[in-house]
């Protein structure tokens, strides 16, 4: 109970103090109001232009994984977020000193902000520019001028650099990739000609124009010619039993026998001249072999050369390619309403700042002098601390 009297009492008494002052806090408040009302009123209009971008569908789709443009500012030293996203390679491009070097030279923005240094003019640029990129992947940048029609130009100027980067970027990078794949395209044409010759070389060597085909008519030769041996030795068995070993029929039925073992030797392995009609079948499991391996050589290497070729070509296209790399969602235009000062927020947080501040300082002038009358030593003391702050020779009433 003794408690609540004394709070009741307390805040009675605050109240007393800046009633009796109450003409210095409405005076103080209403000076410093009014001054902010001056200040915002004469403070130089500020305006803010906003431009937006989307990736192209090209970079949405690869992902960082195949992202052309991606791969290229690493290389060339940007600094990337390690999970980075298309959107924050351009928002990292966007933020560049070469984008804004190009700006500053195209708008001329030395002559335009009098500002002789370089590099006081890159920094302004980075202060008054703000890039975001938002949950949907867009990058919105927003640029500061008192100039409307100069903050719009400014910031489609930055749209336009980073297109022009872009493309850039990606031309260097098909270049490179296309000397890249010129080497490799150029390695493998000597490789698929040394395969092509050294299957020429194998098939003249050995008559092996199609081995598949010559082992299907040397197995069909060698069948008919052992057929007929067969038959010839039967007749040449039963024949002996009629006539003599020097009659004409014995001889000529033992030299056609001589004749059919000669071809099937030949047949078999290869004895005699080598002609498409007579490969030896004893050397056509090894021939098929050896045949196989530098067919598939050739293959291989065509197919690779093919599939360079068309890389070569596409490269030459991508180099050459000069169309439009990002999409502008938002072009900026030269914003109505100015974006700073805000009038009200400032004269309605000048006003609480001063009410606070001046009761704070009644109150304390109040506390000052109660104490003057109930303790002059600790007045005293805190007047010396005072002097030595201030230089001066005595507190003012309130």
């Amino acid at each position: 109970m003794m408690e609540d009297t004394q709070r009741s009492f307390n805040l009675w008494s605050m109240l007393l103090v800046l009633a009796r002052r109450k003409l210095f806090i409405t005076g103080f408040v209403l000076l410093c109001t009014v001054g902010a009302i001056v200040v915002a009123l004469v403070m130089p209009k500020w305006y803010r232009a906003k431009t937006s971008i989307l990736p192209s569908q090209y970079d949405q789709l690869t992902g960082l994984s195949g992202n052309f443009v991606q791969y290229a500012l690493s290389s060339a030293g940007f600094e990337l977020p390690i999970m980075a996203t298309p959107s924050d390679v351009y928002a990292t491009m966007l933020k560049s000193e070469t984008i804004r070097r190009a700006i500053i030279d195209d708008l001329n923005l030395h002559e335009y902000f009098h500002i002789g240094s370089t590099h006081e003019l890159l920094l302004y640029l980075a202060d008054k520019t703000v890039i975001k990129v938002t949950g949907e992947g867009v990058v919105e940048l927003y640029y500061e001028d008192k100039n409307p029609e100069t903050a719009a130009k400014v910031a489609n100027a930055y749209i336009s650099r980073l297109d022009a980067l872009n493309r850039e970027v990606r031309s260097g990078k098909a270049k490179s990739d296309r000397e890249f794949i010129y080497t490799r395209l150029c390695a493998t044409k000597a490789l698929l000609d040394s395969a092509q010759a050294r299957l020429l070389t194998f098939q003249s060597d050995n008559s092996a124009v199609d081995l598949d085909r010559q082992r299907d008519l040397a197995i069909n030769a060698a069948a008919d010619i052992k057929g007929r041996l067969a038959l010839a030795r039967v007749t040449l068995d039963v024949k002996q039993h009629s006539y003599s070993g020097d009659h004409p029929e014995i001889r000529r039925l033992r030299l056609e026998i001589s004749e059919m073992e000669k071809q099937l030797g030949v047949l078999e392995k290869g004895e005699g001249e080598r002609t498409y009609f007579n490969m030896p079948l004893a050397e056509i499991p090894a021939l098929s072999i050896r045949y196989a391996d530098l067919r598939t050589e050739v293959e291989l290497q065509s197919k690779v050369y093919g599939l360079l070729t068309e890389m070569y070509e596409e490269a030459r296209i991508k180099e050459q390619k000069d169309t439009p790399t990002i999409s502008v969602l938002e072009t900026a235009y030269p914003p109505e309403i100015k974006y700073k000062p805000k009038p009200t927020m400032i004269i309605l947080a000048t006003f609480f700042a001063s009410l606070a501040l001046a009761i704070a300082t009644a109150l304390f002038a109040d506390y000052l002098e109660n104490l003057r009358r109930t303790s002059p030593a600790d007045f005293e003391l805190i007047d010396q601390v005072r002097k030595k702050l201030t230089g001066r020779t005595g507190f003012s009433d309130s």
